[in-house]
């Protein structure tokens, strides 16, 4: 059975470790080989081989041809070329102060100078000290490239021009993302500012620049005078760079597949629907194949289990803060192009850091002349599950098993077609929420937080369901029954459900045959829960 990885991050061990490598190298080719640019940034969730993708620039650039043996890229590139290669890696990056970051820097470099065989040469200003390394390397590999020139006899100063050092940055915003939504956080932008810069003062020296990420700042944030950097998060052309296409989990990983389905008591592609559903869904640009989650896939094949593997990777702390004060929507997200694109340190836009952080991704793009807007929602089973167990605990501040078990007597009470019973479960819920959360809430808030409860147990919700008469607040769906749900604050029930049936929601579920029963709830500021409710069974 193949050997699927799950915490190996360095070419060098994947490939003589044994382990399955899926061949992304020739889209690594469009970058490295010189052909659409020089200079490059992706940004891409954690656990999406990220690292990987570095490290195999770095062996590639460095020449080490009998790692790519077999591999696209290696009957296509000239290994009669090596270039010095510094490889800057952020991930252990975690500093409390900007001046332990910039003793970190420091000390990164030295050691990049040690491995490269160059004096170090030390300076305050770790940003310095990046500089006098490449100009170090530089220097020694265009003395190296003259005297080949000289014995081909030649031109020796066609080498200049072709720059002559690799500068790989992984996990670049590391060193930042701690310290979001925190009084440090413009100290530690102006440093990663400051330190970045020297890259585009070198631009001429470099034949190759490379920066991976979780989060796109603005470029007026961190990469101002970078401008030269291409953007290649969103480009369809490395849209699958990261992940596993659908043909390339079937083609590398057959064995596993066909186990996967033995265990589970189907065939391989019964196993695989089941991968589908679980950890596939993430899509980098509207246009592009959709891909699975490399490490959850590794995991997966490693236990012969599937389970959420993304709840090692916990929501950051001050999103959930946020979201507690301003319950979001999940059931209908729509962005604009520029609000997904990027956003300052000091001003945080949560949708656009679910997305880049791999909590929602594409689902649906629409341009109206110049305008461009984008439809998200999360990518799989997993990470939704993951997100939406955080985000109910999180709103009545307790763990996850207090949520699970509202949820379980919502299901029982819809199962046992006891409306009664639903919204008594939920008013128990909205009792323990907090005041400072309840006393900022609006009916779509409230409404926000029941479609969180029923998804959390994979109940078949809608959330602003549109229909020809206006948008109906929730809509659940049983194999048995249809559920209509009108949300009010600070009004009654009755006028809830005067207003399902004033604009005719039940139409939508005539065709199913389903009986269909109405729950009109209204909610008092006052009281911080559920003051009426009104349900009209057979509608």
């Amino acid at each position: 059975m193949e050997k699927a990885a799950t915490d190996t991050y360095t070419f060098e061990k994947l490939r003589g470790g044994g382990f399955t490598y899926v061949d992304k190298t020739a889209i690594l080719k469009q970058l490295a080989d010189g052909s659409r640019g020089s200079q490059f940034f992706i940004a891409r969730p954690r656990r999406f081989g990220k690292s990987l993708a570095v490290s195999t620039l770095k062996c590639l650039f460095e020449g080490k041809r009998d790692l790519f043996e077999g591999l696209a890229i290696e009957p296509a590139w000239d290994w009669s070329r090596k270039w010095p290669v510094i490889h800057l890696d952020m991930g252990s990056a975690q500093t409390k102060t900007v001046p332990e970051l910039k003793r970190f820097w420091r000390d990164m470099i030295k050691d990049e100078a040690k491995r490269n065989g160059v004096e170090f040469r030390d300076d305050e200003n770790p940003a310095i000290a990046l500089k006098n390394l490449i100009n170090d390397l530089y220097d020694r590999a265009l003395e190296v490239q003259r005297k080949i020139a000289a014995e081909h006899g030649s031109d020796t100063e066609k080498s200049k021009d072709e720059g002559q050092v690799v500068v790989l940055i992984d996990e670049y915003d590391k060193p930042l993302l701690g310290h979001l939504m925190t009084p440090q956080v413009t100290e530690f932008k102006d440093a990663l500012k400051a330190f970045y810069s020297v890259l585009k003062t070198l631009e001429g020296k470099q034949r190759f620049l490379f920066i991976t990420g979780v989060s796109k700042f603005s470029k007026v944030s961190i990469f101002s005078d970078l401008n030269n950097l291409k953007d290649y998060t969103l480009n369809a052309a490395v849209a699958t760079l990261f992940g596993y296409t659908h043909r390339e989990v079937r083609e590398n990983f057959p064995l596993s597949l066909a186990a996967l389905g033995e265990k589970l008591g189907k065939d391989a592609d019964g196993a695989f629907a089941d991968i589908v559903k679980w950890y596939d869904g993430y899509k980098f640009h509207q246009h592009a194949e959709t891909v699975v989650n490399p490490v959850s896939l590794g995991m997966t094949f490693d236990s012969m289990e599937l389970a959420n593997w993304w709840s090692k990777t916990a929501i950051p702390t001050f999103l959930i803060d946020f979201f507690r004060q301003k319950p979001l929507d999940v059931s209908s997200l729509t962005i604009d192009e520029n609000d997904l694109d990027a956003y300052e340190p000091e001003r945080i836009k949560p949708v656009t850091l679910l997305f880049q952080t791999g909590y929602l991704t594409i689902k649906g793009f629409e341009q109206i002349e110049a305008m461009r807007r984008y439809t998200l929602g999360f990518p799989n089973l997993e990470v939704e599950n993951s997100f939406l167990k955080d985000l109910s605990a999180a709103y009545v501040g307790q763990d996850t098993s207090y949520t699970v078990n509202v949820a379980a007597r919502v299901v029982n009470a819809l199962r046992a077609r006891d409306p009664e019973g639903f919204v008594e479960a939920f008013r128990q819920f909205f009792a323990a929420i907090p005041y400072d959360l309840t006393d900022r809430q609006n009916e779509q808030s409230w409404q926000a937080i029941m479609y969180v409860v029923l998804r959390v147990v994979g109940i078949n919700v809608g959330g602003e369901v549109r229909t020809h008469k206006g948008r109906i607040d929730l809509t659940v769906e049983t194999a048995t029954d249809a559920y209509i749900i009108e949300v009010k604050r600070d009004s009654t029930a009755k006028k809830a459900i005067e207003q399902i049936q004033d604009k005719s929601y039940t139409d939508r579920f005539r065709p199913s045959g389903k009986p269909i029963t109405l729950i009109g709830i209204a909610f008092s500021t006052k009281k911080r829960t559920i003051s009426g409710v009104k349900i009209v069974r057979g509608a």
